[in-house]
């Protein structure tokens, strides 16, 4: 693919809009390949993210994950059938199915997590921190703050 230049090919001078959705799609991309060798794609790997710490519903995860029940079921459904994540009825309301993240799921999960492309690129500038913080509170401001946690899976 060849590289259009423009007059405004100066980054810093790029919208803060455009700069988020340009580096969130090149981090996208990449974090796509990272998890290929696990089965794992950007959707499933969300919801063993929002799984890690505790069984939810599916109706918890797609409110968290910000689409449709359908979505997500066809997400947990994949997860599922690699033996990943499985459902239990909840033992608070019997109506209700839990999806709980099994062995080979935190398995899984671990390894996908076990390296950060983008940690690394920034990996030992001092603005590092600096654009931690203003993106964690981007995210509160924006209402995200329970938007796809990753957290360690104990074992």
């Amino acid at each position: 693919m060849e590289h259009v230049t423009s007059p405004d090919d100066h980054l810093e001078q790029w919208p803060l809009s455009r700069l988020l959705i340009t580096a969130s799609r090149l981090i996208e991309h990449d974090i796509a390949l990272q998890l290929r060798p696990y089965n794992l794609t950007h959707a499933s790997f969300g919801v063993l993210a929002l799984v890690s710490a505790h069984p939810l519903s599916q109706r918890d995860l797609a409110h968290a994950s910000r689409v449709e029940e359908q979505t997500i079921s066809q997400t947990v459904d994949r997860l599922e059938r690699m033996g990943m994540v499985t459902r239990e009825r909840d033992p608070k309301d019997r109506r209700r199915f839990l999806v709980t993240m099994t062995d080979l799921g935190k398995r899984a999960f671990r390894q996908a997590t076990r390296h950060d492309h983008a940690e690394q690129a920034l990996a030992g500038l001092p603005e590092a921190d600096h654009l931690r913080a203003s993106l964690a509170t981007l995210i509160r401001a924006m209402g995200g703050h329970d938007f796809v946690p990753a957290v360690d899976p104990e074992d």
